[in-house]
């Protein structure tokens, strides 16, 4: 099988980079190939993210992601929870239907909602549109222009309350159509809801 790594690197001892290449050798003795991004970051024109993180979060992605697309599978070291661009690789790999297995080839389970919602509000969603605080402020200045007729003077909408009228939205899809996708939204219009209020509160 084609295995592409998927794990922490940022904030742990050299890289994480250590595991990451027990882990590719480990696979590599049992006839597979493997991609992993810690022999492509020293690699690479001799950059290595110890000593150089110039490079953000959507250059990483625009390497790794077409990688997670040949692969058969996703191999995930432990704490790829807490790692941004891990669980958007996992789920870049669950949509496209490869195994998701730990380094025994164990099944990692499901993400859940809770886990698939964060990735996508800080992964490729943010990405796209931007951070929420800005995006749904240029949604909230368009509905206050809408609705300014029905508005007492001086009143507007805020970031945060784009946030909750698509929960709404979405709440009220649930109640036709119960489908997971609904739940995922409404768990990401929340979290960036806070993330509206708490850059008001700046």
């Amino acid at each position: 099988m084609i295995i592409y790594i998927a794990g922490p690197m940022r904030k742990y001892p050299l890289f994480n980079f250590p595991l990451f290449n027990r882990t590719a050798a480990h696979l590599r003795k049992l006839g597979h190939e493997v991609f992993n991004p810690a022999e492509r970051d020293v690699n690479e024109d001799g950059f290595d993210p110890a000593t150089d993180k110039s490079r953000s979060i959507r250059e990483y992605m625009a390497i790794d992601l077409p990688e997670v697309c040949k692969s058969d599978a996703v191999v995930v070291l432990p704490g790829w929870e807490k790692s941004q661009g891990a669980r958007v690789e996992i789920m870049v790999g669950m949509a496209l239907g490869k195994s998701i297995v730990d380094a025994n080839f164990k099944p990692i389970a499901n993400l859940s909602i809770l886990q698939e919602a964060d990735g996508l509000i800080n992964g490729p969603r943010n990405a796209s549109y931007g951070p929420p605080n800005q995006d749904f402020k240029r949604t909230a200045d368009m509905w206050t222009g809408l609705l300014q007729f029905k508005m007492k003077d001086g009143e507007c909408i805020r970031p945060q309350d784009v946030a909750l009228m698509m929960i709404l939205l979405k709440a009220s899809r649930a109640q036709h159509s119960n489908k997971r996708d609904s739940y995922v939204d409404i768990a990401g219009y929340a979290g960036c809801g806070q993330r509206c209020m708490e850059e008001e509160m700046i």
